[in-house]
């Protein structure tokens, strides 16, 4: 996965469809990605890879 990316979460049953924007490292050490919703503005989550569904498995529309 790369920033640019659009992917759901798994763990809330891929309801929101959201665009990779930064990767960090949470206070374990693990690899996150942050979150922007298409759709709404402001909201904006991380989550760790495994919980990541690619949208475009392909990279394209």
């Amino acid at each position: 996965m790369k920033i640019g990316d659009l992917v759901t979460r798994k763990s809330y049953n891929n309801d929101i469809t959201f665009c990779i924007i930064d990767f960090k490292a949470d206070a374990e050490g693990r690899c996150v990605a942050v979150l922007k919703a298409l759709y709404n503005k402001t909201f904006i989550v991380d989550a760790l890879l495994e919980d990541l569904v690619n949208v475009l498995p392909e990279g394209k529309l």
